[in-house]
């Protein structure tokens, strides 16, 4: 699914690349690739290319100048940032870490650092350069940091320069048009699937839809702590937190004149439903999504729905980080501009087009959407919850888990299977995939 502005996750990587990474990752964490003195203070001084990897987003070359290059540029004089862009590109980044091709910074979420960092030996440890400029973490929700310290086993492989919050949009036509009160903040599920109900119908023969989403979205944002994978055992999950999140979500698709096919079960065709045939009236998704909604669609947006037993807490947040790579000969500047671009300055002009600021800041947060019309008159504050829940423990198995469950529910929401098949045939095909994983990754 989307996760910058519904941005779509990049294919997975050449296996000719995988194979190449892996005869220079047996390391242990700061060896190879991770030089105790990245470069000294006159050195930063020199004239340098900085190689900027758009990695899991969907930035263009004139997204990238706009929103990175050009400040990077008047900030430091002497670095000449490049950019690599990967929408439309036919060279994978197995090809680039193949063929030696310089990269220093990447741009990629929690769930594809398994793909896009790891498996070729791309991480490397920030700690030390944290540590010797005295960067300040606590400018970021502990639950961010802690992402990081989770998947480097303590250490740290990148900050996060900008952040997506889950939440729910809607449509406000459609709701004028059933007579039907708008969605608000701080709504239950249970609240919301009552919407739901009364938004679902037929109508001049045109079907309409209450709310659709696509099931991973909240196994990996939950507000209810879970793991789909044991990081101790590298077993897939299925426990009574992983069925009460399927039972609610799964009800949705069930309500009687919806009638979900296996492609919506999926997550398929519901961006389209409410942006362009504007037939789904609730849609929760990221908060950058939001940059990019179509002038026809008459929306607003709404805290996303709280289980009952934990209100007030939202769900985990989706960072993009900027990891510095092992490979990369100019680690300090690398880390000065990533630090740079989480600072006040340089996020308040990345929250003026609309993406969702990483720091809380009151200025900040004042800024926000101020150089898009898509914000204007819009529930700001669903943006900016106050509390987010802690992210999943990390395991590199995650997105094979999730895959599994995916077709677990499609089969549950479609009638093909009960429940208790459903979660039992989801472990044991994520349970094959994993081991099969790591018997390559050998």
């Amino acid at each position: 699914m989307n996760l910058l502005g519904s941005c779509a996750l990049i294919a997975l990587l050449g296996m000719s690349g995988a194979m190449v990474a892996a005869c220079g990752t047996n390391k242990k964490n700061g060896e190879a690739g991770n030089a105790k003195d990245p470069g000294n203070t006159k050195q930063a001084e020199q004239p340098i290319e900085l190689v900027f990897h758009a990695g899991q987003s969907n930035w263009t070359e004139e997204m990238f100048w706009a929103l990175y290059g050009n400040p990077i540029k008047k900030k430091f004089p002497h670095i000449s940032p490049k950019f690599i862009q990967v929408a439309g590109s036919k060279v994978t980044l197995g090809d680039l870490v193949a063929s030696g091709d310089q990269i220093d910074l990447m741009l990629v979420t929690t769930s594809g650092t398994a793909d896009f960092v790891l498996k070729y030996g791309l991480e490397y440890d920030i700690s030390g350069l944290v540590k010797e400029s005295k960067f300040d973490l606590s400018r970021f929700d502990p639950s961010i940091i802690n992402m990081q310290r989770d998947i480097a086993k303590g250490g740290l492989y990148a900050l996060p320069v900008f952040v997506q919050i889950p939440f729910l949009l809607y449509n406000r036509d459609l709701f004028d048009k059933f007579a039907v009160g708008y969605p608000k903040m701080g709504m239950t599920w249970d609240e919301t699937y009552d919407l739901a109900v009364k938004m679902s119908r037929t109508d001049g023969g045109k079907k309409y839809y209450g709310l659709g989403t696509n099931m991973l979205f909240h196994y990996k944002t939950s507000q209810i702590p879970l793991s789909l994978v044991d990081p101790a055992t590298n077993k897939a999950v299925s426990d009574e937190k992983t069925r009460r999140v399927f039972d609610n979500f799964s009800r949705f698709f069930r309500i009687p004149s919806y009638e979900a096919n296996a492609v919506m079960s999926k997550g398929g065709e519901l961006e389209n439903m409410f942006f362009k045939d504007q037939t789904l009236a609730m849609y929760p998704h990221f908060t950058n999504v939001s940059r990019r909604l179509p002038d026809n669609l008459n929306w607003d947006a709404v805290s996303l729905p709280y289980y009952s037993d934990a209100k007030g807490v939202a769900p985990a947040a989706d960072p993009y980080f900027l990891y510095i790579m092992s490979k990369s000969k100019h680690k300090k500047q690398a880390f000065e501009v990533s630090a740079y671009l989480t600072t006040v300055e340089a996020q308040i002009e990345l929250a003026k087009e609309g993406f969702t600021p990483v720091i809380k800041d009151k200025a900040v947060q004042e800024a926000f959407g101020k150089n898009n019309k898509n914000y204007a008159g819009k529930n700001v504050a669903a943006f900016f919850p106050d509390k987010l829940a802690p992210a999943p423990a990390y395991s590199r198995y995650y997105s094979i888990a999730d895959a599994s469950l995916l077709n677990a529910f499609s089969s549950v929401v479609t009638g093909a299977k009960d429940l208790n098949t459903a979660l039992r045939d989801y472990e044991q095909e994520a349970n094959k995939k994993i081991e099969e994983q790591i018997v390559m990754m050998k």
